[in-house]
């Protein structure tokens, strides 16, 4: 038992990548799809209040639907517009290395000017998807960590990342991607 556990805690992971507008992207769709449908519905509240504050204030329908569809457009370009900023800083700092390990010391993202580690501990489960792993952080709002794309690991690099993450966090999507 001793000798599967030294096993496993030295297994490690590296990556090296650039993280790009697709790879923002796919991460926070992946992070809205943890929601549920009540995280979903209560995304709507705020055009559903602000269609019904401007149909009271102007006491015309048609203000009040331009205003609803305007909210919803915003929602649908938001993780466009955050994924664009994200790739815009990210591509300043240059390409990153990542080393993930069975260890308590977790994660270590370096790059050309920052090194930064994380544990177990602070991060709250990850998301699966067919180009990546999405860490997030802990509940209640499981925003992204970070982004480890499927591209910048070889077929046993990924299964090996995925039993890492399992045996470590929650895995938070509701259904796996398809391989």
């Amino acid at each position: 038992m001793a000798e599967a556990r030294s096993a496993a805690e030295s297994t490690v992971v590296e990556l090296r990548y650039e993280l790009g507008r697709s790879d923002w992207s796919d991460a926070f769709r992946a992070r809205g799809k943890t929601r549920g449908i009540k995280g979903r519905l209560r995304g709507l509240l705020v055009p559903v209040l602000f269609a019904a504050s401007v149909w009271l204030i102007s006491d015309s329908a048609s203000a009040a639907g331009c205003a609803f569809i305007g909210c919803l457009l915003g929602l649908v370009a938001r993780t466009g517009f955050l994924a664009t900023r994200h790739a815009k800083v990210g591509a300043a700092m240059g390409a990153w290395t990542v080393t993930v390990g069975d260890s308590d010391e977790a994660v270590c993202f370096t790059g050309a000017h920052m090194e930064t580690r994380r544990g177990w501990q602070s991060l709250g489960g990850y998301v699966e998807t067919a180009a990546g792993f999405v860490l997030l952080s802990p509940a209640p709002h499981l925003l992204v960590v970070h982004y480890l794309p499927k591209r910048a690991l070889g077929r046993d690099d990924t299964e090996r990342m995925r039993d890492i993450l399992d045996r470590r966090l929650p895995r938070r999507a509701a259904r796996p991607p398809q391989h």
